[in-house]
């Protein structure tokens, strides 16, 4: 079953309503925001790639700017369903059925368990944090969360066939003989994984960040009360890492109010099981899914922003780089 054979029952929301909602909040704002992410991804990883990797905040923010740019490139992919539908419905359709959004969740639990190691214990502990151990920790952690999501795309199996409503033939997709074999399990990993993994980064960012707060402002204390003795201590954080974990809690709270809408989303697809894609109440998921998008889509482009906005150094390395060009 798809949507195209699948008529919603419009409960809280019509199917006129909900599909206004979907162009204006899909196939426009999320759309823009997903292609403002593409260019704004480029453009940070170049600028860290001029700045060297000598620092592993750098490896992780890289990390963090990669899979955002495969993330915006993915959606904005998905949405060109809307501009295509412009020249061809059916292609578009077809389009819509066969794409598929990479997901994005835990690098940022490396970013807060780095920041918050340097803020706690300031480089007494960096040398555990090399950049081959950085690289090394941002590569295990893309490559498990990926793998733990990657059974979810193998439940689908794509079909050709003729459509009475365009009058042509066009992709469709099913559940497969995997997902019919295995639909209970299935459903149960994927949402508790979808509630696990995303509250786990939710935990761990929250403790982090209030370590990271505490610690800010017991260094502020310290450097008032030895101002005035003018005494140096190895404990103290200079201007530079100051800056730097202050921008960091910056991205993680963005990251924070982008996570929370979709741990609530899974926790009421446990305990509501029509609410989900082509079931009772479709339109009203879809409706909230569209809200979901644009948040998750302006987290992966928001970053270019905070960095120039935050950091010294990244404005100059940009600046310098505009200025060559």
């Amino acid at each position: 079953m798809n949507e195209l054979e699948f008529n919603p029952v419009e409960i809280f929301l019509s199917n006129e309503e909900r599909r206004i909602s979907e162009i204006i909040m899909d196939f426009v704002i999320s759309f823009t925001i997903s292609n403002v992410g593409i260019v704004t991804n480029i453009l940070v990883i170049i600028v860290f790639v001029k700045q060297g990797f000598k620092e592993s905040v750098n490896i992780s923010m890289t990390t963090i700017a990669v899979w955002d740019l495969i993330k915006c490139l993915a959606a904005a992919m998905q949405r060109m369903s809307g501009p295509l539908a412009v020249w061809s419905k059916s292609d578009a359709e077809s389009w819509t059925n066969i794409s598929v959004v990479v997901f994005n969740y835990l690098i940022v639990i490396q970013v807060t368990s780095l920041a918050c190691l340097c803020v706690c214990i300031p480089f007494k502990v960096k040398w555990l944090l090399t950049t081959k151990v950085t690289l090394t920790v941002c590569l295990f952690i893309s490559v498990v969360i990926f793998g733990l999501f990657s059974v979810m795309f193998g439940i689908y199996d794509i079909y050709w066939t003729h459509s009475n409503r365009y009058n042509t033939s066009i992709a469709l997709y099913k559940h497969n003989e995997f997902y019919e074999a295995n639909e209970n399990p299935l459903f149960w990993y994927y949402n508790l994984s979808g509630i696990l993994w995303p509250l786990v980064s939710f935990t761990v960012i929250v403790i982090c960040t209030t370590i990271i707060v505490h610690m800010l402002r017991q260094s502020s204390k310290f450097r008032s009360g030895q101002a005035e003795i003018n005494k140096e201590s190895s404990n103290q954080l200079s201007t530079r890492d100051r800056q730097v974990v202050k921008m960091l809690v910056v991205i993680i709270s963005v990251y924070v109010i982008c996570l929370s809408p979709r741990i609530a989303i899974y926790i009421v697809k446990c305990f509501v099981y029509e609410f989900y894609f082509i079931r009772r109440y479709h339109n009203i998921f879809m409706f909230v899914c569209y809200i979901l998008w644009i948040l998750e889509m302006g987290n992966g482009a928001v970053n270019f922003f905070i960095f120039y906005a935050m950091s010294s150094s990244f404005r100059t390395t940009f600046t310098s780089i505009c200025k060559k060009k």
